[in-house]
């Protein structure tokens, strides 16, 4: 059963959804959501587990049931730094850590930073320091049109609002109002907008930073999912990533787009129990230098989307 929790971190409340109890010897697994996300839309994927196993959905501060205040510090270092302390206050060691784009920076930089908080990464189409078409979004909305469309875009007509989040999914998905209903909560809620102008103003120092901690290659063994479908971080930037993440697999979703983990929960799910099984019996795209011929042939054909940079 789903229940709902709430924790208080240095006088901020903090929520998250959690399934199943902690299991000894058995990690749990945590999971990170995106720019416009929160822990609700991981729902469907979560129930794609067994109860038995003991999994957690985050709300990150300023997102879901989570307290948004003005003086939230939403650089992407502190906010690594808050989840690895609600980690350690929910007595949860060494955890599976899976971050959906903005939330797969969380991760690395949670990885990167207090390494033994992690004991394996899952990166589902994680936003990363290695592309750059979020760079003509991240300044449209820092300029004062940008910021008066995002505080409009919450009340314009659903019709309007499901175009835009539909445009983050592949063709193989379906999407509904419900499916998206978490999304549109979220940006309704007081507060949101303003919490995500202020972490875009930071967007770029972010990157910088987590582009630094990546020189170091990360150890811990990473899963990555990338939809070749995907308009907001496109695939063939995956290459760039993988080559500081000594210890990954890179699975192509073909016909998926930005959020494989809401399109195709039960295969995203599937993939991450055979690969923390090490049993993989799907083909896996092992890190290459070069770019693969299927990267080559989904990049002719995406382009950049509204939704750059969630």
């Amino acid at each position: 059963m789903m229940k709902r929790h709430h924790l208080q971190l240095d006088g901020l409340r903090l929520s998250y959804l959690e399934q199943g109890t902690v299991v000894k010897d058995q990690p749990s697994l945590v999971l990170i959501h995106g720019l416009m996300g929160c822990a609700a839309t991981f729902v469907p994927f979560m129930q794609e587990f067994e109860p038995g196993q003991h999994v957690i959905a985050l709300d990150l501060p300023g997102a879901g049931q989570s307290e948004r205040r003005h003086d939230i510090d939403s650089r992407l270092s502190t906010t690594a730094d808050q989840v690895s302390r609600v980690l350690a206050e929910l007595d949860l060691r060494s955890p599976i850590v899976l971050g959906h784009s903005h939330g797969g920076a969380v991760a690395m930089s949670l990885a990167a930073n207090h390494r033994k908080s992690v004991s394996s990464l899952v990166l589902i189409s994680p936003a990363h320091p290695y592309f750059r078409e979020a760079d003509p979004l991240v300044r449209f909305y820092l300029s004062r049109p940008g910021q008066l469309f995002a505080h409009c875009m919450p009340w314009l007509p659903e019709w309007l609002q499901m175009i835009g989040l539909r445009r983050m999914a592949g063709p193989q998905s379906w999407d509904t109002p419900e499916r998206l209903k978490p999304y549109r909560d979220n940006l309704r809620t007081p507060g949101t907008i303003y919490h995500l102008l202020r972490l875009l103003q930071t967007w770029h120092d972010d990157m910088s930073e987590l582009r630094r901690a990546l020189r170091r290659h990360l150890e811990t063994p990473s899963l990555v999912l990338w939809g070749d479908c995907d308009r907001a971080v496109p695939i063939h930037s995956a290459s760039e990533l993988c080559r500081h993440l000594i210890h990954s697999d890179l699975i192509t979703l073909p016909g998926i787009g930005h959020r494989p983990a809401e399109e195709a929960p039960a295969l995203v799910a599937a993939f991450l129990r055979t690969w923390l099984e090490k049993e993989v019996s799907a083909p896996v795209i092992r890190y290459s230098a070069n770019v693969s011929a299927t990267h080559a042939l989904t990049v002719s054909r995406i382009t950049p989307s509204f939704e750059s940079g969630d």
